[in-house]
């Protein structure tokens, strides 16, 4: 598939655009997800076009209209602005990358941004994902922002800067879509690893921290908390995957540069738990992954890391 160049969105293109604003896999993954008319297509292509802090595309490849880039709320040269894409053409793989780097190029290019900004709703965790495999990182989370039928979704706020773009991301994706790849390349690779949470572990940690919990060591005092039964200490958790990075995978030499974590279930002392961790990322010397620690199918730990790896292991 050749690379594909950015048009302005022209009158011409707003059935098409309409009928692919309109697809089900489109739709239920924005802020108005209703079906749109032609009344309100019309009135939001009036109200873009004229406003200047709105920018309309179409991508085309050889040609075809395949999707839809739009930039919003930009302050000019400099400055900021928001992004979102949609694919009308479901049939070509590559499609989304393709779209993500012109929309990157653009933006950082001839609109000249300083900051390119991007929300996901938290259903949506696979375009979350996809947009942190490009060189996004996760600047905040607004929880419970956004209401749909009753129930409350949080919405992820992600961001990627100029100056990052400039020093490395843009080599290393450009790299991507000429498949001319690196072997260091860590984007992708998985590592699992199974950890024993035995009492003796437990209460090393709890001396070491100077955590003296008794939910971490008294089965009464774990019933009186909601327990079952005594709970590995939520940090200990989060020193699994410290040990792991720095030693096991990427491995030695491996700097951490951030750990954001949710802490959604317990451990029970004794269980036999799972470290995950996926790599999204691995731009330069930086890699951003997921870390999860699991008990049999339970994610207990969920979260997402920064890395700094060894020189030799840069893309």
């Amino acid at each position: 598939m050749s690379a594909g160049v950015l048009r302005p969105m022209a009158e011409a293109d707003l059935d098409r655009v309409l009928a692919w604003r309109n697809l089900q896999q489109v739709r239920e993954n924005m802020y108005t997800h209703h079906v749109i008319s032609s009344q309100e297509h019309r009135a939001w292509w009036e109200r873009s076009r004229n406003d200047p802090a709105v920018r309309l595309f179409m991508f085309e490849v050889d040609g075809a209209p395949a999707g839809v880039i739009t930039f919003s709320r930009y302050s000019g040269p400099d400055g900021i602005a928001t992004w979102a894409f949609y694919s009308g053409d479901t049939s070509r793989r590559g499609i989304g990358s393709a779209m993500e780097l012109a929309a990157l190029r653009h933006a950082f290019g001839e609109l000249g941004v300083r900051k390119l900004e991007c929300e996901v709703l938290s259903f949506n965790d696979k375009v979350t994902v996809f947009h942190l495999k490009h060189g996004f990182r996760v600047e905040g989370i607004f929880r419970d922002a956004y209401v749909r039928d009753g129930v409350h979704h949080d919405i992820w706020r992600l961001a990627m800067y100029r100056k990052d773009w400039e020093r490395t991301i843009r080599r290393v994706l450009e790299e991507r879509a000429d498949r001319r790849g690196n072997p260091c390349d860590l984007t992708g690779k998985i590592h699992e690893q199974a950890i024993a949470l035995t009492s003796e572990r437990v209460r090393a940690f709890a001396e070491a921290s100077g955590d003296a919990n008794p939910i971490h060591r008294d089965a009464e005092a774990a019933r009186a908390a909601g327990f079952d039964a005594p709970i590995a200490h939520g940090v200990m958790g989060l020193s699994f995957f410290s040990a792991i990075l720095g030693t096991h995978f990427p491995g030695a030499g491996t700097i951490y540069l951030g750990q954001d974590a949710r802490f959604l279930a317990p451990v029970p002392v004794g269980a036999e738990a799972r470290v995950r961790i996926q790599v999204l990322t691995h731009i330069g010397r930086r890699v951003y992954a997921r870390t999860q620690l699991l008990t049999g199918q339970t994610v207990c730990i969920d979260g997402y890391a920064e890395l700094l790896v060894p020189p030799a292991m840069a893309t």
